[in-house]
């Protein structure tokens, strides 16, 4: 009944009134009504998709064209509402505000008007003064627009990029179109390598896994499914994707339950572009999702908008004293007129002029020398050369004062993933035959050596039988590739995985060793059982009849092996299937239980590193443990006939996102220079604090965890902490893990309330 009145009050207002312009007459409250459909006050990932599909009059066929067309009226284009950017008029005009400039403007016209009112009238000398004010006004404030709608063209030249599109089923048929246009109801079909185009409620998933970095800043991809998931501790429902977070593995199919403002990155985008003086940070539920605001309540804004920003350190400074030179000044010249009045005085070369006038115009004279209209030329001429410097850096300042503002941060806040870490796991540990090895060499380049640990000499060990057949037996086991790729314009040479980003280590480490093409391509995979999180594991098989050893520098095959499966995933679940393990000269012996424990408790201390830990083991067959030819065998089936057999352990591979180089260096120069630093990660505790450590962000003491706090300490009820105990908590932690978008904002804004300048960097949407 909602739905209809809603949809009704949309139709007469529009027909009363027309479009968009009939909201500025509507209460504030009518148009939340309005703004937000009813279905999105649904629980999108709890309730039934049959309950979505009814509240969004949609279903397994999707919507008909007319449907899609009426929606796509109603709710507007599926974009983030962007502010009208500034014209050049109107960024010269916004230099204008100040107290100085304004006293300034004042000054010259009175000048003015005692000049032409005077007898020097036809003296063109007389208006020196006028004339030198308005230049001085006016080249401060074109100087200062010209450098900030120059930084505005080159970020629009930035943002352009060609029209994503996605794959839709509208009236039963698939159809390719434009992102932009896609609605909600709309059923949406996924793949590897797409970028989810609004927020959907799966419906269907299959091995689906998304990056939710830029949205989450958690590094590793995230599985998805459609089922509900009631008790969950992730950051974002298991059943929904989100807008602008690239698919890496697996398919799937979706309804859309929300685009434009009223998705979780408009959400976002709305923290920033709401009403300052509102608090909407601390309306979230409990999915943290923040109430909708769409692009309809910024459409009845000021057709004169200029975006509001606070105060810079240096802005407050000249304001401040502005304010005393022009109260002293206007005093001053105010007693000295009264003053003249008083005593009568007149004008020296004409005595019959009025008193008042010729005490105006010494008042006048008096204000205009004692304004030291230098000063705002002067600034904006040291900070355009600022963002010229900067601009040498690859940085670009859209708003000049902002160099300044940089210089003052008290309190650097950055994200982790991506900013203080390269946003490429890399696998650094690795164990095998009982030795544990180092792996040197960061991000996609397959260059670096494997040491062992214990050996100070630092030799290269890649080729020990059982690490090399661990590294070529995981290897097997991925669908990622490493793909080098060529700049036609500047020549340099990239390295990319395509695939799953979990994956990526394994295939960089596996190059860094010596493993070659030839050897994978030569072992054709014949069957695969995909990763779930039920089996915690992935499991292919490979024909190796050809190969009498694992690899050219690998552990020897049995003689009747024609097929080689290998497990790759969760070391708790791998070792329970293992009955046999490799010692490191690649002799095969019985996995014993100290093994086993030994085995684990490598898998303890890399977990305590905060690494990502895989372990790897084989099975090698002369035949398959099923019919091949029984077609109704399902691959459930098949995992259970093959894994019924002892494995065969080779070893465990631990990866993570390795720190930026210079990081830890920058991070000292700031402590040295007296700002703080602080992480803001939505990662784990235990991961945030080994970064937080790698970068002297934390010192190396035990107490040193005490300054790493899990962000549900901010809102243990759902609800933020008040102000003072919000204070409290941030003035001593300098690491915060689990955030999400809006505890950043909050922490930021506790910062600012304590007195500190507060600059935050990072590459995610949420920064």
């Amino acid at each position: 009944a909602q739905a209809v009145l809603v949809r009704r009050f949309r139709s007469i207002t529009r027909a009363l009134i027309g479009g968009r312009m009939a909201l500025a007459m509507i209460p504030p409250a009518v148009v939340d009504l309005i703004a937000m459909p009813p279905e999105e006050q649904l629980n999108h990932a709890m309730c039934s998709i049959d309950d979505l599909y009814a509240a969004l009059s949609s279903g397994n066929k999707g919507l008909t064209l007319a449907d899609c067309a009426q929606r796509l009226q109603e709710d507007g284009l599926n974009e983030l509402y962007k502010p009208p950017r500034p014209t050049l008029a109107q960024l010269f005009l916004a230099q204008m505000g100040t107290l100085m400039i304004i006293v300034l403007m004042f000054a010259a016209v009175a000048d003015l008007l005692v000049t032409i009112t005077g007898k020097h009238r036809n003296d063109g000398l007389h208006y020196c003064t006028f004339v030198a004010i308005v230049l001085i006004i006016a080249v401060n404030a074109g100087i200062a627009a010209w450098t900030e709608n120059k930084a505005g063209d080159a970020l629009e030249a930035l943002a352009k990029m060609s029209t994503a599109s996605a794959t839709v089923v509208r009236d039963g048929k698939e159809l390719q179109v434009p992102t932009n246009t896609v609605v909600r109801g709309d059923m949406v079909l996924l793949g590897t390598g797409d970028v989810v185009p609004a927020d959907l409620r799966l419906v269907t998933a299959e091995d689906l896994k998304v990056s939710e970095m830029a949205l989450t800043g958690e590094p590793e991809d995230v599985s998805k499914t459609w089922k509900i998931k009631a008790n969950s501790e992730k950051l974002t429902p298991d059943n929904m994707v989100f807008s602008s977070c690239p698919v890496t593995n697996g398919r799937a199919t979706g309804i859309v339950v929300a685009v434009g403002m009223n998705t979780r990155i408009g959400g976002i985008a709305s923290l920033m572009t709401g009403d300052h003086g509102q608090d909407h940070s601390k309306d979230i539920d409990q999915h943290g999702r923040h109430h909708h605001v769409t692009a309809r309540r910024h459409q009845c804004c000021k057709c004169f908008h200029i975006p509001h920003s606070k105060e810079t350190p240096l802005q407050a400074a000249l304001n401040k004293f502005s304010n005393r030179i022009s109260i002293i000044s206007i005093v001053v010249c105010v007693i000295m007129y009264i003053a003249g009045i008083i005593l009568k005085r007149h004008d020296p070369e004409d005595s019959k002029e009025p008193t008042a006038l010729y005490m105006l115009m010494v008042s006048v004279t008096l204000a205009v020398a004692s304004i030291p209209e230098g000063i705002p030329l002067c600034v904006t001429i040291a900070l355009s050369v600022g963002c010229k410097d900067m601009v040498k850096q690859m940085v670009l300042v859209r708003k000049i004062s902002a160099v300044e503002t940089l210089g003052c941060a008290s309190v650097i806040c950055s994200d982790k993933t991506g900013t203080l870490t390269e946003g490429k796991m890399n696998m650094v540990k690795a164990y095998s035959g009982g030795v544990c090895y180092n792996v040197s060499g960061g991000g996609f380049v397959p260059v670096g050596k494997f040491t062992r640990s214990t050996d100070p000499s630092g030799e290269e060990c890649s080729k020990d039988k059982t690490l090399f057949s661990t590294l070529l037996a995981a290897l097997m086991c991925c669908n990622t590739t490493l793909i080098e790729t060529k700049d036609p314009d500047t020549g340099t040479r990239t390295w990319t995985p395509k695939g799953n980003s979990s994956e990526a280590p394994i295939v960089v480490a596996a190059r860094k060793a010596g493993v070659t093409e030839q050897e994978v391509s030569s072992c054709a995979r014949v069957l695969e059982v995909p990763f779930s999180s039920a089996r915690k594991m992935m499991l292919t098989v490979s024909d190796v009849s050809t190969c009498g050893t694992l690899g050219a520098w690998g552990i020897g095959l049995p003689k009747d092996t024609k097929y080689l499966a290998v497990v790759k995933g969760a070391p708790n679940y791998i070792v329970d299937y293992c009955g046999q393990c490799y010692d490191e000269h690649g002799t095969v012996g019985e996995f014993t239980k100290q093994l086993k424990d030994a085995t684990m408790s490598a898998v303890d201390e890399f977990s305590d590193e905060a690494l990502r830990v895989l372990a790897v083991a084989i099975y090698p067959c002369a035949e398959m443990p099923f019919d091949e030819s029984d077609d109704d065998l399902t691959v459930d089936d098949k995992f259970k006939a093959i894994t019924t057999n002892k494995f065969q352990f080779l070893g465990l591979v631990a990866s993570i996102d390795r720190p930026r180089v210079g990081v830890a260096e920058s991070v000292k120069m700031a402590h040295e220079a007296g700002i703080r630093v602080v992480m803001i990660t939505g990662d784990y505790l235990k991961t945030a604090c080994a970064i937080g450590r790698d970068v002297n962000i934390l010192g190396g003491s035990a107490n040193a965890v005490e300054n790493a706090v899990d962000c549900m300490r901010m809102r243990p009820d759902g609800k933020y902490l008040p102000d003072s105990a919000m204070d409290q908590l941030t003035s001593a932690t300098r690491v915060f893990a689990r955030a999400k978008p809006e505890d950043k904002l909050e922490i930021v804004k506790s910062l600012q309330r304590q007195g500190l300048v507060t600059a935050m960097t990072g590459d995610g949407v949420n920064d």
